[in-house]
């Protein structure tokens, strides 16, 4: 079970609550993936790149959002 968290938006520490709250379930998959077969070292690899993937996609679709609504802009100015 993941706990929510207890700090406000914007506190400093609430980033490491996260993590500590994230920590046992990020633990049982890697635990799944092992008995799946996969050894450690592809686990880490392939959790990091996941991560990594799914914060430049987040990253991509922010600047297309801001692009549209520039292109929206520009169009209903030029009406």
């Amino acid at each position: 079970m993941i706990v929510p968290p207890q700090r406000i938006k914007g506190d400093p520490d609430r980033r490491i609550e996260c993590q500590e709250a994230l920590e046992r379930e990020f633990q049982a998959l890697a635990q799944r993936a092992i008995g799946a077969g996969w050894s450690e070292p592809e686990i880490d690899f392939s959790l990091l790149c996941l991560s990594m993937s799914e914060i430049r996609r987040k990253s991509c679709n922010a600047e297309t959002d801001r692009q549209i609504r520039e292109a929206i802009r520009l169009v209903e100015g030029e009406l």
